[in-house]
């Protein structure tokens, strides 16, 4: 392979890994914000809240 050939594969390789990490952090945000979400819709209920974090 040439150098260049090479480089371009590192900065493909590093394009797909930002990627995932995005939707890995979306994922994460996502499951916080329902969680929150579900514990406040408990609390309106007026059932104790599961956990506190």
């Amino acid at each position: 392979m040439s150098r260049e050939k090479k480089i371009n594969l590192l900065k493909f390789l590093g394009i797909i890994v930002s990627g995932i990490n995005v939707v890995i952090s979306l994922m994460i945000m996502l499951n916080k914000y329902q969680i929150r979400r579900d514990q406040k819709k408990l609390a309106d209920e007026g059932h104790a809240p599961l956990g506190e974090d």
